[in-house]
């Protein structure tokens, strides 16, 4: 027997809303049949022009199927996001300095924002609105004449080319290859080599890939903070190996408040000779200072810095009172400030060195210790060195007003630039415009 369907269902393929009825339902009806309802010819029917009494009603209800169709979907999206949110977020907050994920983040926030909007696309993807307007600028305006690919025109704050060139070639040179980039900076600013922001210059070193780390990075650790200089000094002894493998100690006396290393000492043996010998040529230093006040000996539990004779040396001193304390038992802070310029002098100045002697050692360290008291801007006290804090000179000039300047400048130079790109896109506009009378 032929299956009888309900005149509804006739109707709905004769007026071409068949998707309002359920798939699994219309997979049933054979195709003939389907053929049938949608050849006839409706207009010989009595009363068809009637029909459009109807068309309100199916309209509401296509409406309403397409709503659930929606919501079901983004239901679905919504979970896909949730499940995968861990996976893709950290791949957009990688996505600085990376051109092409930059342009497809972009594409996907266009897709979104037409739905959802621009602030709840860029809160579900965790990025801000400086950052998304800033990619859309650079996807737009790529310059082949500036290494970040910026049109120096239309983004006139960015280092010149010549500034670019000079930053590459002092973090490559040999005679600060011992120095950290914030020295090399503070250098250029201070003998006005070059005015650039710190950010600037780790933002290129890492575009080229250098690194200037320590050789072993150890924990940072908390240490005691003066107030004024000579207020606490730090004694420590370490060791350096000769080529033939033997060990070398080297004590240094350090100012807590400028970082100065007031003075040194090296010997074969680790004895109270050599923290005695550091300790003289510091209070030789400490006797220059306009400022005598008496001081606190932060050393570490080692034999050496704890015995008679050491303790003897310090009672007799009478131009300057030092007070001996043992760090982790007397205070509770440890000896790390002048562990640091353990790390500092083993890490980046006596690294791949080999010594055949003490005496090429010892001439070796005159050389770096002046390099880092007087020569070597500080990061703590950037762009001053430790020698200029210790004796409170100032600057010959003002960083601000510097800083001012060279962005004024580069700003100058760069709006006068002969950009390439921005030429040729000229000269594409003034060939295609019309000729007007």
């Amino acid at each position: 027997m032929k299956k009888k369907y309900d005149s509804s269902i006739v109707f709905l393929y004769a007026i071409g809303k068949e998707n309002l009825l359920p798939d699994d339902f219309r997979k049933k009806i054979p195709y003939s049949t389907i053929s049938t309802w949608r050849k006839a010819d409706y207009s010989k029917y009595l009363g068809h022009e009637f029909r459009y009494h109807f068309d309100d009603a199916f309209n509401v209800f296509e409406l309403n199927a397409e709503n659930k169709r929606l919501k079901s979907l983004l239901y679905n999206l919504s979970k896909s996001w949730l499940t995968l949110s861990h996976v893709l977020l950290p791949i957009v907050k990688k996505a600085k300095g990376d051109k092409e994920l930059q342009n497809k983040i972009i594409t996907t926030i266009n897709y979104l924002k037409e739905f959802l909007g621009l602030d709840k696309t860029l809160k579900i993807l965790n990025l801000s609105k400086p950052l998304y307007y800033q990619w859309v600028l650079e996807s737009r305006f790529e310059c082949f004449d500036s290494y970040t690919q910026l049109c120096v025109k239309r983004h006139p704050q960015q280092l010149e080319n010549k500034e670019v060139v000079k930053i590459k070639n002092l973090l490559t040179s040999p005679e600060t290859d011992h120095w950290p980039i914030m020295s090399i900076q503070g250098d250029a600013l201070r003998k006005k080599k070059l005015v650039a922001s710190l950010y600037s210059w780790y933002k290129y070193a890492r575009l080229w890939g250098i690194q200037k780390k320590l050789v072993k990075k150890q924990k940072k650790k908390v240490g005691i903070v003066a107030k004024y200089p000579n207020e606490y000094l730090h004694v420590d002894t370490t060791f350096y190996p000769l080529i033939d493998g033997k060990n070398i100690c080297i004590s240094f006396v350090m100012d807590n408040y400028s970082k100065m290393i007031l003075g040194y000492h090296v010997a074969n043996a680790n004895t109270f000779d050599i923290v005695r010998n550091s300790l003289s040529k510091a209070l030789k230093v400490i006797a220059k200072h306009p400022s005598q006040q008496h001081s606190f000996l932060v050393a570490d539990g080692g034999k050496e810095n704890h015995n008679k004779y050491i303790d003897a040396f310090i009672a007799k001193l009478s131009k300057h009172k030092i007070t001996k304390i043992r760090a982790l038992k007397d205070i509770r802070f440890s000896n790390s400030p002048v562990e640091a310029v353990h790390r500092t002098i083993k890490g980046r100045y006596l690294r791949n060195r080999k010594f055949e002697t003490i005496k090429a050692l010892d001439n070796y360290l005159k050389w770096v210790v002046k390099d880092y008291n007087e020569i070597r801007p500080h990061y703590k006290h950037r762009p001053r060195t430790p020698y200029e804090v210790y004796f409170d000179i100032p600057l010959n000039f003002d960083v601000r007003k510097r800083v001012k300047e060279a962005i004024k400048q580069r700003v100058n130079n760069n709006k006068c630039a002969g950009c390439r790109q921005c030429s040729m896109g000229c000269k594409q506009l003034t060939k295609n415009k019309p000729l007007t009378k």
